[in-house]
C-alpha cells in the first residue's frame, strides 16, 4: 500500500487527471498521466475499477490489490513529482497473474515519457 499523500483521494483529482491527463493503453489498463497547474507535490496515483469491468466486489478488489502491488514495486520509476496517474483496469486482467500484469506496465512505462 502507497503511503496516504502518494494516493488519489478525491473525486476532483480524479477527473482532472482523465480530463487533462495523456492517455496510454496497455494490454490490461488505460493510464492517465496528469501534471496539473499549481501543483507542487508528490506522485499521486489511483486506481478506479467500475462495475462494468467486475459486477463482483471481491474480483474489483483482487485486480486493485494486484496493481497497487504492481504500482508500489515500480514507484520509483514514476516518481517525478507534482504527477497524478490514474489507472483503469480492464475486465481482461480480471484473471491475470500479477507478473503478466507488471510486464505490461513496464512496456507502457518505456513508451510514456515522463515529465522531469
Amino acid at each position: 500500500m502507497l503511503k496516504r499523500i502518494h494516493r488519489i483521494t478525491s473525486t476532483f483529482e480524479f477527473n482532472v487527471a482523465r480530463k487533462y491527463g495523456e492517455y496510454y493503453e496497455g494490454q490490461f489498463f488505460h493510464i492517465y498521466f496528469s501534471k496539473p497547474r499549481n501543483y507542487e507535490g508528490p506522485t499521486k496515483v489511483g486506481i478506479v475499477v467500475s462495475t462494468k469491468t467486475a459486477k463482483k466486489a471481491t474480483k474489483r478488489n483482487r485486480v486493485k490489490r494486484v496493481f497497487r502491488e504492481v504500482i508500489r514495486k515500480n514507484f520509483e520509476k514514476i516518481d517525478k513529482g507534482n504527477l497524478w496517474i490514474v489507472i483503469h483496469p480492464k475486465a481482461s486482467s480480471l484473471d491475470k497473474k500479477y507478473e503478466e500484469i507488471n510486464t505490461d506496465f513496464n512496456q507502457v512505462l518505456q513508451k510514456v515519457s515522463l515529465p522531469s
